[in-house]
């Protein structure tokens, strides 16, 4: 029998006879469950005759309302799900214990593909108090966009992107944008963002899934200048000026039935624009390859890319094509915007470059994370999970390798040099008010060592922190 683990609220009215019942009746389907995560609501104690001989973990949760349905699934999705997302073992979940908006809330959950790959639902039933509890498995598996979306990200793990719901308003408002856009057949879409954002994941990921799981034809549209990024992108006639190949198929051949993405689209030579105008117009895209005269068609959607404003964009490209790429856009917020979603974000990229066990977390680390400015967004990160993993600890990760970790992480461009936040002086003043006073707390260890090092009021220094004006 495999190791498994079981999730499941402690049931308030029977203890532990609900859980110890479910572990009895899933060992008797075979499920060796050696660990439990036992959710309790903030402010209940967590049962005190709990089976010694298993791994439990209560985790309080902070919900006011236990019937309140978005409270619910607000609080789950934030507290709980970035913590199964490092799960190794088949996780079981047991919707019985609760009110009836938890089971309903837990199948919301599974519906929408939040949970681990192979996860199971079951329900707890004891028709007969004095017969033992049995288990049956939920078995309620609608299709919807976010499971099949999840399903496919989570297959191909090197493509992985945002998480489609996002926690944070302004990512979701730019996620769910995106997906209507993406379904509009036949218009180019346009996808803004700082470096670093994360524009490319999004296409190749969550836009292919979209348009039919499509195969995406990426062109960097600063790597090649004149004649050779044409010949490129519209392939080109036999003669002696291409001797590589016979007539060459260029990418807008390669597109045909998928997507062809222009990546910073900004660095297109002029020429090369007013040359895929033709393309650019209709549901059937046309051109000419270089050195012949006959048309080409094929049949794909364009997506482009940008880290410039919208307003500066619109000064560097060509007019008529600006016109063309542009009716649908949307801009991917920078990860200091989307404070909630950095647990998230951070767990993701940790999976992503392959490091050993689950990715570290702790109050330091996440302050680290919420207060920098991370101009680099995902790239910041990547350096810092780097950071972390280059101080080898033989065990888990303590707090004083992540404390060293960070520091050689800001020291290198997590805040750039003089980055003072946006606004007014004074919004300035203050933005930087704040980071000095949670800077010096954590490079000296205590508000008292910080308030004596800056020569300040240990208050004035609390209060600088909590963005106190």
């Amino acid at each position: 029998m495999s190791t498994e683990t079981l999730l499941c609220w402690a049931s308030v009215n029977h203890g532990t006879s609900v859980l110890t019942g479910a572990l009895e009746a899933l060992a008797g389907q075979g499920h060796s469950i050696e660990r439990v995560l036992l959710l309790v609501q903030e402010g209940r104690e967590a049962p005190s005759d709990l089976p010694e001989h298993l791994q439990i973990e209560t985790i309080s949760l902070p919900v006011v309302d236990p019937t309140d349905h978005a409270e619910l699934y607000e609080t789950l999705r934030e507290e709980l799900l970035p913590r199964l997302a490092a799960l190794e073992k088949p996780l079981h979940v047991n919707v019985s214990p609760g009110t009836p908006a938890m089971h309903a809330v837990w199948l919301v959950l599974a519906a929408g593909g939040a949970f681990p790959p192979g996860t199971r639902l079951w329900s707890s039933q004891r028709p007969d108090p004095r017969a033992p509890a049995r288990m049956a498995p939920v078995k309620f598996e609608p299709t919807t966009w976010l499971s099949t979306l999840r399903e496919a990200l989570v297959q191909v793990p090197e493509r992985a992107a945002y998480d489609p719901e996002a926690l944070t308003a302004v990512r979701r408002a730019a996620l769910d944008r995106l997906a209507r856009y993406a379904l509009v057949p036949g218009v180019p879409l346009l996808i803004l963002g700082e470096r670093g954002v994360g524009k490319t994941r999004v296409v190749e990921s969550l836009v292919a899934k979209l348009k039919g799981d499509r195969h995406v034809v990426t062109f960097s549209c600063g790597h090649l200048r004149g004649e050779g990024a044409e010949a490129l992108l519209f392939g080109h006639a036999d003669g002696p000026q291409h001797k590589t190949s016979a007539a060459g198929k260029g990418l807008l051949h390669k597109a045909d039935g998928g997507i062809l993405f222009l990546d910073e689209v900004q660095d297109l030579p002029r020429d090369t624009q007013r040359l895929l105008l033709p393309a650019l117009q209709g549901s059937v895209r046309r051109w000419r390859r270089l050195g012949e005269t006959e048309q080409q068609e094929a049949q794909f959607d364009i997506v482009c890319a940008s880290n410039l404003p919208i307003a500066e964009l619109e000064k560097t490209l060509d007019p008529d094509f600006f016109d063309r790429i542009a009716h649908l856009q949307v801009e991917l917020p920078p990860l200091r915007d989307c404070p909630a979603d950095l647990r998230a974000d951070w767990s993701r990229v940790w999976r992503e470059t392959g490091f050993p066990d689950g990715p570290p977390w702790s109050p330091t680390l996440e302050r680290a994370l919420t207060e920098a400015r991370l101009p680099r967004n995902i790239r910041d990160l990547q350096r810092l999970a780097a950071i972390i993993v280059s101080t080898r600890p033989d065990g888990p990760w303590p707090v004083s390798l992540q404390r060293q970790a960070l520091e050689e992480w800001r020291a290198t461009g997590a805040t750039p040099p003089g980055d003072f936040g946006t606004g007014t002086r004074k919004q300035r003043l203050h933005w930087f008010q704040t980071r000095l006073a949670l800077w010096a707390k954590e490079r000296y260890g205590t508000w008292e060592a910080a308030a004596s090092e800056l020569a300040c009021d240990e208050s004035t220094l609390r209060g600088d922190a909590k963005g106190k004006p």
